[in-house]
């Protein structure tokens, strides 16, 4: 019987101001357009270094009061 997880946050990296990648478990990587998450956008590069993966399919800044499934990151929910 073959089992298969749902693939995780691996980690995120910033492109520039407006762009976010999200690197998954499953060696996929999506790419973030920022103007859907003003909040992530207008952190400083400093901010962008400080976040949480919840879980695996959670992301959080230490300076926004916000959490963010995977599934919003990557445009499904």
């Amino acid at each position: 019987m073959i089992t298969t997880a749902s693939p995780t946050i691996r980690n995120i990296e910033f492109l520039n101001s407006s762009i976010m990648f999200v690197h998954l478990s499953n060696d996929r990587t999506f790419i973030v357009p920022l103007d859907q998450f003003e909040d992530i956008k207008a952190l400083s590069p400093q901010q962008k270094t400080e976040f949480e993966i919840i879980d695996g399919t959670n992301l959080s800044f230490l300076t926004i009061d916000e959490v963010y499934s995977l599934s919003e990151l990557i445009g499904i929910e």
